[in-house]
């Protein structure tokens, strides 16, 4: 009954962000921005981008579209940054035309998909990307050894933590890898960077 209550009142756009700022987004944004600043995308699909907070780590020449099942959220991102395109969609099913991206950031969501789910979002990221596009997948694992990752996951709205391996291998099964990190805060994360060939 706690945890449902927690949920809900984390749906708040402003308590979200304020749960992510607890929970150490600032420096996961960090790492995410020290590896992507070398690609110079102009057209970024951000797949669960809630409140858009990655959208700052692009120039105001780059198209960025925030993706997001949850109008709160992306009501949110609009009253921030007026002429953003917010996109009210199933990322398992991008209402986004084909080959149009450089990049997808698929950023501390994936655990909030099944494995079915997780692999029609992978393919959907490989059909919206250009040949060359870069696909960026940035999230928790699961690491039972962390007490304060073992915390944060029962109190997570996502119920499908995956290890360091198995994201991985989904990634390589569409994408070739040209950069894998793990790093810690309080969750252990994965920072991964695939190209469509």
């Amino acid at each position: 009954m706690l945890t449902k209550l927690l949920h809900q009142l984390a749906a708040r756009p402003w308590v979200y962000d304020q749960i992510q700022n607890i929970v150490g987004l600032k420096r996961v944004v960090k790492r995410l921005s020290q590896a992507i600043a070398p690609l110079s995308p102009k057209v970024i699909v951000d797949v669960g981008g809630g409140t858009g907070k990655v959208r700052n780590l692009f120039g105001s020449d780059c198209r960025y579209v925030c993706l997001d099942l949850e109008l709160p959220k992306l009501a949110d991102f609009r009253s921030k940054v007026p002429d953003a395109l917010a996109v009210l969609g199933d990322a398992t099913s991008m209402p986004i035309i084909g080959c149009c991206a450089d990049m997808v950031i698929c950023k501390s969501v994936t655990h909030h998909f099944s494995d079915l789910m997780l692999e029609q979002v992978l393919d959907e990221s490989r059909r919206v990307l250009r040949a060359g596009g870069h696909m960026i997948v940035l999230d928790a694992i699961i690491n039972r050894q962390r007490l304060a990752g073992r915390v944060l996951w029962r109190l997570d709205r996502g119920s499908n933590p995956r290890t360091e391996e198995d994201l991985r291998e989904r990634l390589e099964s569409r994408f070739e890898i040209v950069h894998w990190e793990k790093f810690a805060i309080y969750h252990e994360y994965v920072l991964g960077i695939g190209v469509r060939p």
